[in-house]
């Protein structure tokens, strides 16, 4: 088994949860102030085939970070940690021919638990993120789990959330088939059954301002035909994450 340095294993840690993460998000999960240090540790795990990197040498899109992965040798590494579940590592051998719109799919949870981190920093307040990976265990989630659950806990209360990204070109049935399965999920009361909590606040990342506009109309529609449901939904554009804008989320309601 190849050897590893503690900031090395820390590095496949974030990579099994996350799966895809750029060069300038593994130095803000690390917390390091230097590149060049972080470059070397990358450099050495990608020559061993510990992890996989992805670098485009086209035109504009060369000025990216690379983006890295895990490869077949972080396996062995990865089973001698407590918190790994064997049946996901087989993915590692398939991770490299993964598409692009999976790849950006992980990139973009990975800025919203950065964007969130700053905002609890900011409010002091104590976030808890756990990704699907982190979630795969937790039986009593809807089936096809959320891409990420959120807990903000501040001395008063803790808000619960749980986060879905819709990727471009998602068809409109698939999106709401996604809310159905929501709506199910919590009308069957398994959340509040299991977590004794009250249910978490739905927050939707859309792709665009149309298939925010569609998804807002949709939801209205379902809580008119649900009204028994207690689910608060929020939405959000890609665009707006990436701009980092001040109102963020805006809530599904009716305007008066």
């Amino acid at each position: 088994m190849e050897q590893t340095t503690p900031k090395q294993l820390n590095i496949l840690l974030f990579l099994y949860r996350f799966r895809f993460l750029n060069r300038i998000q593994i130095q803000k999960l690390l917390n390091h102030k230097d590149p060049r240090r972080i470059n070397t540790w990358l450099k050495d795990l990608t020559e061993k085939n510990i992890i996989g990197r992805k670098y485009s040498t086209k035109l504009l899109a060369n000025t990216k970070p690379a983006i890295y992965h895990l490869a077949t040798k972080s396996r062995a590494i990865l089973l001698t940690q407590p918190t790994i579940n064997e049946k996901l590592l087989k993915r590692v051998y398939r991770e490299k021919t993964r598409s692009d719109k999976l790849i950006n799919h992980c990139l973009l949870v990975a800025d919203i638990y950065f964007l969130l981190n700053n905002q609890s920093q900011t409010n002091k307040t104590k976030l808890h993120f756990y990704t699907k990976t982190d979630l795969v265990t937790h039986y009593y989630l809807p089936y096809k789990r959320p891409d990420a659950y959120i807990a903000i806990k501040s001395r008063r209360q803790t808000k619960r959330y749980f986060l879905e990204i819709i990727d471009e070109g998602t068809p409109r049935f698939m999106i709401r088939s996604k809310i159905n399965q929501y709506i199910e999920y919590f009308q069957a009361n398994t959340w509040q059954d299991r977590t004794d909590h009250p249910n978490p606040t739905m927050l939707f990342v859309c792709p665009d301002e149309l298939t925010k506009i569609f998804l807002n109309k949709y939801i209205l529609q379902m809580q008119e035909e649900e009204p028994d449901v207690d689910l608060d939904f929020y939405l959000t554009t890609k665009d707006q994450i990436n701009n980092n804008q001040a109102d963020l989320w805006e809530k599904v309601e009716e305007k008066e």
